[in-house]
């Protein structure tokens, strides 16, 4: 389930769109502590509960981190204030994706696994991301080129990056996941006029996906059936809606009225993503067995939280997220089907990150980053 992530405050109260009978899972939630900065962002989760994002230190750097068992860990080397680094995705072995940058240098595509850190290349430009891993270590993600593009790459033998797409002319592509069998997913330039894709990249071949009506689709997440989530703009390229590729049909699974982004993806195919409701509210979704949920219904209100992100989805169905609690600190989240067991809220008082006010201007700065992504491919 490795994907890199970007997008996503609340207040609507939301009817789930149904289309099937089934019992609403209950989730329980434990923070995941930061590491004593303003702010930290979630992004991946592997089948052990383990999760990585990034998070700001007290000096206000970005360090890649990896929690498991209640305890969060930096993976940057060296200085935790000098240069940046975040963790993507990682596998069923603990390694860690991600990228890297020091104090005045390049920003690097990386890979954290046994206590270092392996620096990738670029496809001929300074710059270089990592997005995801899969079991045999084979990396995805985006590079600037010697010519000022910037494309998706995926690792071949001795760790050289092998370029994917663009198409017919086209200016950028990106990679953002690949599964165990080699398949990636990302988008590409199909044309050179601004019309980008989600694809299936396998040993060479590339399959472009449908869209949803519009002009730009993006593939976030693909598991090893070839399943990929996703989202695409609807007619007229002015609201987009999170999608399902599965059977060789993109499908619409709705929305909470605005933008929908479907991130995760796991073996069964049950998705998880975040969306604008009409009102500018960030929600988290799921969307399993034919149903669409917000996750603020599938957890206790009690507890006073409010979901807004969700990145990622195991195969034990646990969920990488991000909330606020209510005039409260915001914290990273590992939600947990509550019939598996676990104590709902171990740490009630998280190390404190933003507020929801700051929460909700990185929430919307994050919602921007796959239209930022685009234009800067075009480049």
């Amino acid at each position: 389930m490795p994907r890199q992530f970007r997008l996503l405050p609340l207040l609507l109260a939301l009817s789930t769109v149904s289309l099937g009978a089934q019992a609403a899972p209950t989730y329980t939630i434990a923070p995941i502590a930061g590491l004593g900065g303003s702010a930290s962002q979630v992004n991946a989760l592997n089948n052990a509960g383990t999760a990585v994002g990034f998070a700001y230190t007290s000096g206000n750097h970005t360090n890649a981190y990896v929690a498991s068992n209640g305890t969060t860990t930096s993976l940057h080397p060296g200085n935790a204030n000098s240069g940046n680094s975040s963790a993507t995705g990682i596998n069923e072995s603990g390694t860690v994706v991600g990228y890297i940058s020091t104090a005045n240098g390049p920003t690097r595509a990386a890979v954290f696994s046994n206590g270092g850190v392996q620096v990738l290349g670029t496809l001929g430009g300074t710059n270089s991301y990592g997005n995801g891993i899969n079991a045999s270590g084979q990396v995805v993600g985006l590079s600037d080129t010697a010519n000022g593009f910037q494309r998706g790459f995926v690792t071949g033998p001795n760790g050289t990056l092998i370029e994917i797409g663009p198409l017919n002319g086209g200016y950028g592509s990106d990679a953002n996941a690949i599964n165990d069998l080699g398949a990636v997913t990302g988008y590409v330039d199909v044309n050179g006029n601004g019309d980008y894709r989600a694809y299936i990249y396998t040993n060479g071949t590339m399959q472009i996906l449908d869209t949803l009506g519009g002009n730009y689709a993006q593939g976030y997440a693909i598991n090893n059936a070839g399943m990929v989530a996703g989202y695409s703009y609807l007619a007229g390229d002015m609201v987009a809606h999170a999608f399902l590729y599965t059977n060789g049909q993109v499908n619409d699974i709705g929305g909470f009225g605005g933008d929908t982004y479907a991130t995760g993806i796991n073996a069964a195919g049950s998705v998880v993503g975040s969306g604008m409701a009409g009102d500018g509210s960030f929600h988290a979704f799921l969307y399993s067995g034919g149903l669409f949920q917000d996750l603020n219904s599938l957890i206790d209100p009690s507890l006073g939280w409010s979901i807004q992100l969700a990145t990622d989805i195991n195969d034990k169905g646990q969920i990488a997220a991000r909330g606020c609690r209510k005039n409260g600190p915001c914290s990273d989240l590992l939600l947990t089907l509550a019939d598996t067991g676990g104590d709902p809220d171990p740490n009630p008082e998280p190390n404190p990150v933003p507020e929801p006010e700051a929460f909700s201007a990185i929430a919307a700065g994050l919602a921007l980053a796959g239209m930022l992504r685009r234009r800067r491919a075009k480049r």
